[in-house]
């Protein structure tokens, strides 16, 4: 996979970029919002995409 399909995801509590991933852009429009576990607030949190820089 390319580099430009590359995404971030970031913890809505904690603020923290704990996981990549890749995203269809072409196919999905919207921001990715995925509950997975962060291991800075040790729960199953939200986790939202933010830009990659």
């Amino acid at each position: 996979m390319s580099q430009d399909t590359l995404i971030k995801l970031q913890c809505k509590e904690c603020k923290e970029i704990n996981y990549y991933s890749h995203k269809n852009v072409k196919k999905i429009q919207e921001k990715l919002e995925i509950k997975k576990h962060c291991p800075r607030c040790k729960k199953h949190t939200v986790h939202i995409e933010k830009k990659k820089k």
